[in-house]
């Protein structure tokens, strides 16, 4: 049965389709990939090289207010185009990846501001909140995607 041509050409149709839908994701995520370099870049340019990583005030203004813009519109366009180009079982990973990103911060920021507030930890702080979300997003994504 699969030698015969009709097989053949469903085979190679699937196969194709599968390339087209592969080229679509890479180029979504590249060109998030680019904008991202090039705002990371600009941001790295002109910060105070003495005001230190988490510093406030180390970048003018007007590149704030146009980072956080593109990362707002980046993250909502990117996110909804990943959705329109991703088959059914990557969006499923994709919605559990979230979910437990969620999760972590959820649960993360109350136990930490009680534990502050107890004086057994310091302050919370936004930007470990935030690495401990993508941190758990990528073991998420790896659990689900190749278990």
């Amino acid at each position: 049965m699969t030698n015969s041509p009709e097989a053949i050409m469903v085979e190679g149709d699937w196969q194709a389709r599968a390339k087209q839908r592969t080229r679509r994701i890479n180029t979504v995520v590249g060109a998030l990939f680019a904008v991202g370099l090039v705002s990371g870049f600009f941001v790295g340019f002109f910060e105070d090289k003495n005001a230190g990583l988490v510093a406030a005030n180390s970048i003018p203004p007007w590149l704030a207010v146009v980072s956080a813009v593109v990362f707002v519109v980046s993250v909502s366009y990117g996110s909804w185009k990943l959705m329109q180009v991703s088959d059914e079982l990557e969006r499923v990973v994709h919605t559990k990846t979230t979910v437990v990103a969620g999760n972590v911060m959820l649960i993360g920021y109350p136990s930490w501001f009680i534990l502050w507030k107890g004086g057994i930890v310091p302050e919370p702080d936004a930007l470990w909140l935030f690495a401990a979300g993508i941190f758990s997003s990528a073991l998420a994504y790896a659990w689900y995607k190749y278990r």
